[in-house]
């Protein structure tokens, strides 16, 4: 064990006695290389979690990560490069807590799959590149990376990981020796040689296109190897945007599509290996069939990856907080505009004569370009150097669409170039509009003078280039590093999966879609903008806003459903009961990716719902304020326990408490009280279906909430009176009754208020009760809670009053009105007081797997929703051979 001391090379006899020692027990080389680079390196261990496998067994092997010399160390240094100590901090604790959940490769016969749950645009490919560091080091010889659908987005991946990894270095390494099957311009071939697996030094690396021949190519190289050789190479498969192509779309269960088949027949063939999925938008590859051992479902581990610091997400440009605490004047308003339906239907083709589209410059798409150069221009000034820009346009997924486009913003942006000097003023007016918009998110950033950012926008504003990205085009983005590009880039599907687009500025969105993970992926403009922040804006099409605020609330509460999972150590077959308990107006996935779920499953015990949409029409008032007081008087004439909440202030009225109501009360208020179709869970059928499987021995609290007297009082029943609330609702610009999913009752006035309740009335009912002496709290559950999270606000329900259920009504003031700085608001100008209703569910313990209810699944998706096969892609690339190879 010489070999073994610090600086000391392992001898000529010691090759030879290790090699035979190979011949007769296959992968003795492995393990011996191992415990080799163990003694030479300082390790670092870190106390990882126990692991909760499928059955129930615990494992852990994973120590940690090398220190000094080996593939992680040299790819910390290179991340150190670029990015903060705090983001280099969190690609290592997650990669570590990945590894420690992946397949043992000392292991012979260990197999494992799960799930890792990134952020659009949040650094994945950083943190797969730091896995597969740690895994190589850890002994993992063989890495698949399945790198997307698209030629541009393989080789940006490509490119990417051998600079990153510096699989090229041809210096000699600790132990390793890279060998590439795949290159810039070139994927995996049909034949392959596989003697170097002979050798345990040797890492095979591959990054692979979801082409079906291509995926054949690399089950057909593992088929080469022989078996056990195979067995002692651990394989570790990267599947970059793994819920596009990888899960099955076939409707049929008993049917395979193309490429999910392909991943599968290279999945059978690795004996000891991981498979991790690698994704922003989870909803398809927790849908995969649980009980179908051969796909790939993540039975062993999902994960969540942290939010990076200064990370712009769905929630920076969108509303989040559906919560009447938080400000009128959203921040999503500073960042994000709406584009009018008659500008949409200039630049979005309608029918299938795609001739007959002559897309023209709008003045919202007008306003978007010209801020996109000005941005660009005040980026300049602050950091003194050209770097790359780029402004998304997107309106369609039509190729010939983007054709069209392109000559008309070419010809839009050569008549600024060459006439610049009379376009002052026209510039001058979108800076004034839009430089000031966010400025709470300027930080320290120097304020430029008009002046000095118009001499700049002269000076780059002939440096515009229009690109098109698409299945098709022959010119497509690239931004070398010593060229910076000044680009506006129009496409379809291939900008809006993986490719990144560098420096984006602004975006420019209008192409529609009916699922949650299409539009996400779609959300190129998520990422990160270090010292412009201020600067990035995005402009969407009508109804766009308000799909977008609703998948940020439902990205939120599944990443949060998911942590919890992995905190309280329970098994990924559970994941999809938890996912599909967000209901919502959109499809989640598309049908093809559904089939194993014919309804969708409710979820709603410990949930809240509210009602945002209200009939401000004198009859519709009325209407629901009569059934406000049939409901109060029910209680009243019970002589139900009546509880009214403790104010320390005289002019304030308080809210009142009654205890003891019947589910039979509820579906009689719901009956004659609207609620809009986009809930459907407050429609008195399906909360009829709910209560039957879950309303057993259920009482329902009936919560008043009271506003403050300033604002004028409302009289449920004699003697119960509240102060109204005031619910500004949105002005017409920002949202209209269109929107919504049918038509309203003929008569009626519909408004939106965004949010009717506050975080903390999620438990006003049991603050009452504590403060009357009617509920124990002996270990301070309401004090502790935080009510702006929807777990911990379940976890305090189900252990203090797990059989209530809450019916919470508002008196909203007939004359609510915005706050004084407020721009998207209105008064609410009603002839009478409206009620808002929330509806707090009681805790459902049998609400587990199998129990699916009210709402079949039958989307209608717009024909660029489908994936469609992706064997019929066009394949550009050439084969890879190896350098020397005749």
């Amino acid at each position: 064990m010489l070999a073994s001391q610090p600086g000391r090379k392992g001898s000529a006899a010691e090759a030879e006695a290790k090699a035979r020692i190979e011949l007769m027990f296959p992968g003795f080389g492995i393990a011996y290389d191992i415990y080799l680079q163990d003694q030479r390196n300082i390790i670092e261990t870190i106390q990882i979690g126990n692991l909760v496998k499928k059955d129930g067994g615990y494992s852990s092997w994973y120590s940690g990560p090398r220190a000094a010399v080996g593939e992680w160390p040299a790819y910390r240094e290179t991340l150190k490069s670029r990015l903060p100590d705090s983001a280099v901090r969190a690609i290592d604790d997650s990669t570590t807590r990945i590894l420690s959940h992946c397949a043992n490769p000392k292991e012979p016969g260990a197999r494992r799959k799960g799930l890792v749950i990134g952020y659009v645009q949040s650094g994945k490919t950083a943190n797969y590149a730091g896995l597969i560091a740690k895994a190589v080091d850890a002994g993992y010889r063989i890495v698949i990376v399945l790198a997307g659908m698209y030629t541009n987005l393989r080789a940006q991946t490509q490119l990417r990981l051998e600079t990153d990894l510096n699989v090229n270095d041809a210096k000699e390494k600790a132990g390793v020796a890279w060998w590439l099957m795949t290159g810039k311009d070139t994927d995996i071939g049909p034949k392959n040689t596989v003697g170097m697996m002979a050798s345990t030094s040797n890492v095979a690396i591959m990054i692979v296109k979801k082409h079906e021949s291509r995926l054949a190519n690399v089950a057909r190289f593992l088929q080469d190897i022989p078996d056990e050789t195979l067995r002692n190479r651990a394989v570790l498969i990267i599947d970059d945007e793994s819920d596009q192509a990888t899960p099955n779309t076939k409707s049929d269960q008993d049917l395979v599509s193309t490429i999910n088949r392909r991943v599968r027949d290279i999945w059978k063939e690795v004996p000891t290996g991981t498979y991790v999925a690698y994704t922003a938008t989870p909803f398809a590859n927790i849908f995969i069939d649980p009980s179908e051992e051969e796909d790939l479902y993540p039975d062993d581990f999902a994960m969540v990856l942290p939010k990076p610091d200064d990370y712009m997400g769905a929630d920076s440009f969108f509303d989040v907080n559906q919560d009447a605490d938080h400000a009128e004047d959203e921040d999503i308003y500073s960042l994000s505009h709406l584009v009018s339906q008659d500008d949409a239907d200039v630049l979005v083709p309608h029918g299938k004569d795609i001739e007959s589209f002559e897309p023209a410059i709008t003045d919202s798409l007008s306003d978007a370009i010209r801020w996109f150069i000005l941005a660009t221009a005040v980026r300049q000034l602050r950091t003194g150097k050209v770097a790359h820009s780029s402004m998304l346009l997107h309106t369609s997924h039509r190729v010939r669409a983007h054709q069209l486009l392109k000559d008309a913003v070419a010809g839009f942006t050569e008549g600024m170039a060459l006439n610049r000097d009379d376009e002052e003023e026209e510039f001058r007016s979108v800076f004034d509009q839009e430089i000031d918009r966010a400025a709470h998110l300027r930080a320290a950033e120097e304020a430029h003078t008009w002046a000095e950012v118009w001499e700049k926008t002269k000076e780059i504003i002939g440096h515009v280039t229009i690109k098109i990205d698409n299945g098709q085009s022959d010119d497509r983005l690239t931004y070398p590093d010593d060229e910076p590009q000044l680009v506006i880039a129009i496409g379809g599907g291939t900008l809006s999966r993986g490719l990144t687009l560098e420096g984006l500025v602004v975006s420019y969105f209008l192409r529609a879609s009916n699922t949650y993970d299409t539009l996400l992926q779609m959300g190129r403009w998520f990422g990160f903008r270090p010292g412009y922040q201020d600067l990035a804006r995005v402009w969407v099409g009508p109804g766009l806003l308000d799909d977008y605020s609703h998948l940020a609330r439902v990205e939120r509460e599944l990443r949060s459903e998911v942590a919890a999972l992995e905190a309280e150590g329970k098994t990924p077959r559970e994941l999809a009961i938890r996912v599909l308990a967000h209901p919502g107006r959109l499809q989640i996935t598309s049908p093809g990716k559904m089939s194993n779920t014919i309804v969708v499953h409710a979820g709603l015990g410990g949930s809240r719902r509210q009602t945002i949409y209200l009939d401000r029409s004198r009859a519709g008032a009325l209407r629901a304020q009569e059934a406000a007081r049939t409901i109060v008087g029910a209680a009243v004439g019970r002589g139900l326990t009546h509880h009214i909440q403790a104010t320390k202030s005289r002019t304030t009225s308080a809210s009142q408490l009654f205890v003891g109501l019947t589910n039979n009360d509820l579906i009689k208020f719901l009956e004659h009280y609207w609620v809009a179709d986009s809930d459907p869970w407050l429609q008195p059928s399906a909360m009829q279906d709910w209560l039957e499987l879950h309303g057993d021995a259920v009482t329902w609290n009936l919560v008043l909430v009271s506003g403050p007297g300033r604002l004028g009082q409302f009289t449920y029943a004699e003697g119960i009176d509240v102060g109204v609330v005031s619910r500004a609702p949105l002005k017409a610009e920002f949202w209209t009754p269109d929107r919504l999913p049918t038509s309203p009752p003929c008569g009626s006035d519909i408004v939106n208020i965004r949010a009717l309740m506050s975080s903390t009335d999620s438990l006003l009912d049991l603050r009452i009760l504590a403060d009357s002496g009617v509920l124990e709290d002996p270990d301070g559950l309401l004090d502790s809670a935080d009510t702006n999270d929807v777990t911990s606000v379940r976890r305090v329900r189900q252990a203090l009053a797990p059989s209530m259920g809450v019916i919470v009504l508002y008196a909203v003031s007939a004359n609510s009105q915005p706050r004084p700085s407020s721009k998207t608001r209105r008064t609410m100008d009603a002839q009478e007081d409206l009620i808002g209703l929330g509806v707090i569910y009681p805790h459902a313990e049998a609400e587990d797997d199998g129990e699916y209810i009210a709402a079949e699944v039958r989307p209608t998706l717009s024909d660029d929703d489908v994936d469609a096969e992706v064997s019929t892609l066009t394949d550009t690339e050439g084969d890879f051979v190896e350098p020397g190879a005749a």
